[in-house]
């Protein structure tokens, strides 16, 4: 039969699964997990705003440069519209003058794209600057409450904690091994007694007699075919 002092080590883990899901069902942990999560995303999107701002401004910088040049080549060609008297040249230089125009009003264009998103920009990070001060105060308005909760049964935890490592003084460490491997898959309880001879106290399936027997040949324990618990006869 598995050791008493085992079967209360895990009552006591019971207990304190109990108070973390108590914990994690707090309203204060929830908002402040809603809080956290909405705080990051507001920061990468001031992040995300500012690096396009920082874009714009040298795709502004540049657009204007080329603004500056096609103006010095316009008025470049104006001067030497004024000196030709051959018409075919006068027609070529007129030419490259409206190819110049052409491209300037194209880089026009362009500024004012980018000036218009700029603003936009500007808008947006404008809302998310004002937003996040107040996610911030609400986070750390919740994480306030909630860790008065979790100091509330903090003494209780430690005092589960300190029994439980007087208790592991005196149980058999292959036992407390079986139990460590399989509650850390996330079962519980790990140990159950077996039920009508034949039926998990655990998940409550039947097995065959023949083969419960079977496992139990020279044992004091067995591992449930259905949920994987560790099975005692309660003798």
């Amino acid at each position: 039969m598995i050791q008493q002092e085992m079967l209360t080590y895990q009552q006591l883990d019971g207990e304190l699964n109990r108070i973390e899901r108590e914990l994690r069902k707090n309203e204060n942990f929830i908002k402040r997990r809603q809080y956290k999560a909405a705080s990051q995303d507001c920061e990468e999107t001031i992040a995300r705003l500012d690096a396009r701002a920082a874009d714009l401004k040298t795709q502004l910088a540049q657009a204007q440069q080329t603004v500056q040049k096609i103006t010095e080549v316009i008025e470049e060609h104006s001067r030497e519209i004024g000196t030709l008297e051959d018409v075919d040249e006068l027609n070529y230089m007129n030419k490259k003058l409206n190819e110049q125009l052409n491209e300037l009003s194209a880089v026009e264009k362009e500024i004012k794209r980018i000036v218009r998103e700029g603003e936009d920009i500007a808008q947006s990070f404008d809302e998310a600057s004002s937003k996040l001060p107040r996610l911030v105060a609400g986070y750390r308005k919740c994480d306030e409450e909630f860790n008065k909760a979790a100091a509330e049964v903090k003494p209780r935890v430690a005092e589960i904690r300190a029994r439980q490592a007087e208790l592991k003084k005196v149980i058999d460490e292959n036992i407390f091994n079986v139990y460590k491997k399989v509650s850390d898959g996330g079962l519980y309880p790990v140990f159950v007694p077996l039920e009508e001879g034949t039926r998990c106290g655990g998940c409550r399936m039947e097995m065959p007699k023949a083969a419960v027997d079977a496992q139990f040949a020279g044992k004091s324990y067995m591992r449930c075919e259905h949920c994987g618990r560790i099975i005692f006869k309660n003798d």
